[in-house]
């Protein structure tokens, strides 16, 4: 707990009469129970005592930390006359306003409705405990003001230019980092705009995506390519940040909507138009990557933060593909599984900026993979979980392969690890295992054990649903990977 220095508080007030007292002796006993140390002259006068002396030397007095002054009609009135001992307490405090650097050290306190303050105070902000309705209330703000902690305050931390401000001119920024601090704000603080706020941002995200295009006169493709995803690398950060702080600190369902539907506008990214001047296919193959990196970030971000009936919503989401859109082989299809966001046509990457990688779309990922929010590894274990989702469809349906999640990132699992993903390590918990089974659609993991059987009795014929990397030795060790021996016990 924060360690905070105690304040010492004299409390300036008129005897305008019995009850009055009270209510003053009742503020100072509630003063000191938070913890704030109270002089006043019925605690600390005794017969014989000089009370103008007292109230000189507690003004005076360096361990004096604030002054309230207790506003009653008889208070501003003998304040305003200069008559009595207020009055004389009054001389003492106007000087000590407008003498002193600390403008702060002095607050008027309304004990009565509508009690005018002294002309030396007047214009300055009060603290009104005159209203039974709003006491509490302004009652923390006096507290507040005796330790120094106002409720609000000028940040400490001073952020840094949005991107938008401090790009190069030859850098793609997104004028999305106003929507971004603002909804990481709102969620963070718990307020009701927060839901909007997030939508705000994702609607400006997905308008602004398109300045990430590649143009014709671009002279070298291949380093345009490479430089636009450098740019995205700040903005796939904002997204990621959004997207771990919802499930930080938000439980409303309605935020992940907002997720479903972005998802949905982002393949409009990926369209061809007849008729038009021809795109780039490496402009496509770019958009597909991007939409690729988003989907993975959220996908991992919500099994690292257990978000499982999210999870499932956006796995069992079936995608309206846009007009146009660029796959020729989904041109029947009105609607697609999630698998619609793993890049089918990857021949630029592989061919030209991967050439020589197993796993072309994995090594991209890889290279612009910053363990912020999310590690690469984190990455890899969702890749392969979104294949072994993607087998409990039925293999002997004709769009099975269209369907299928291709575990590009798994290589780096399957090339060095022989371990189960950490889903199925925790699912040897039966509680979290049932929230997985319904992740998977599945009683069991006898789909799994059904697969593995196939082509069981001919060792020189491959298994068609084990991911096989060409030319390297990694294998998907799907039994391991799924802790099958494990949990199909269970």
């Amino acid at each position: 707990m924060q360690q905070v220095d105690v304040p010492k508080i004299f409390v300036s007030y008129s005897w305008s009469s019995p009850e009055h007292e009270e209510w003053v002796l009742e503020l100072a006993e509630n003063l000191m129970k938070d913890g704030i140390d109270i002089a006043l002259d019925k605690w600390e006068l005794r017969e014989g005592d000089d009370p103008i002396f007292f109230m000189e030397s507690m003004v005076n007095d360096p361990t004096i930390t604030k002054i309230i002054m207790i506003i009653d009609e008889k208070y501003t009135d003998r304040a305003n006359q200069r008559h009595g001992g207020v009055g004389t307490e009054s001389t003492i405090l106007s000087q000590e306003l407008y003498s002193k650097r600390d403008k702060n050290k002095i607050v008027a306190v309304i004990a009565e409705p509508d009690a005018p303050k002294p002309i030396f105070y007047a214009g300055r902000l009060h603290v009104d405990l005159s209203d039974s309705e709003r006491y509490a209330e302004e009652y923390e703000k006096l507290v507040r003001w005796a330790y120094d902690k106002y409720k609000y305050e000028k940040p400490k931390l001073l952020g840094s230019a949005p991107s938008f401000i401090v790009a190069e001119d030859n850098q793609v920024a997104l004028f999305t980092n106003t929507q971004y601090r603002m909804a990481i704000d709102a969620l963070e603080k718990g307020r009701s705009n927060a839901s909007s706020l997030v939508k705000q941002y994702l609607d400006k995200l997905y308008l602004e995506l398109p300045k990430f295009s590649l143009l014709d006169d671009d002279s070298n493709v291949e380093e345009a390519f490479k430089q636009k995803l450098e740019h995205f690398q700040p903005h796939l950060y904002e997204f990621k940040k959004i997207v771990d702080t919802v499930c930080t600190h938000s439980n409303e369902s309605k935020i992940f909507k907002h997720f479903r539907s972005f998802l949905e506008s982002l393949l409009n990214l990926l369209t061809v138009i007849p008729n038009q001047r021809s795109r780039l296919t490496a402009d496509l193959e770019l958009f597909c990557f991007l939409n690729y990196q988003i989907f993975l970030s959220l996908i991992s971000i919500l099994i690292k933060n257990e978000e499982f009936n999210e999870l499932k919503e956006i796995l069992d989401e079936l995608y309206m593909l846009p007009e146009n859109f660029y796959h020729r082989h989904l041109l029947d299809k009105k609607y697609m599984t999630f698998s619609v966001f793993l890049p089918r046509e990857y021949n630029f990457i592989e061919n030209t900026l991967k050439s020589r990688m197993y796993s072309p779309l994995g090594d991209l990922v890889k290279d612009y993979s910053d363990n912020q929010v999310i590690s690469f590894e984190e990455m890899c274990e969702a890749d392969a979980f979104l294949f072994i989702k993607s087998l409990t469809l039925n293999l002997q349906d004709d769009d099975f392969y269209r369907k299928r999640w291709w575990p590009h990132l798994s290589f780096y699992i399957a090339n060095h690890r022989h371990l189960a993903l950490k889903v199925f390590v925790k699912s040897e918990r039966a509680s979290y295992f049932d929230e997985i089974k319904k992740v998977l659609n599945v009683q069991d993991l006898q789909f799994i054990e059904d697969i593995l059987n196939i082509n069981k009795d001919n060792p020189y014929a491959p298994n068609p649903f084990i991911p096989k990397w060409t030319g390297s030795f990694a294998q998907f060790d799907l039994k391991v990977l799924s802790n099958l021996e494990k949990l199909h016990k269970s």
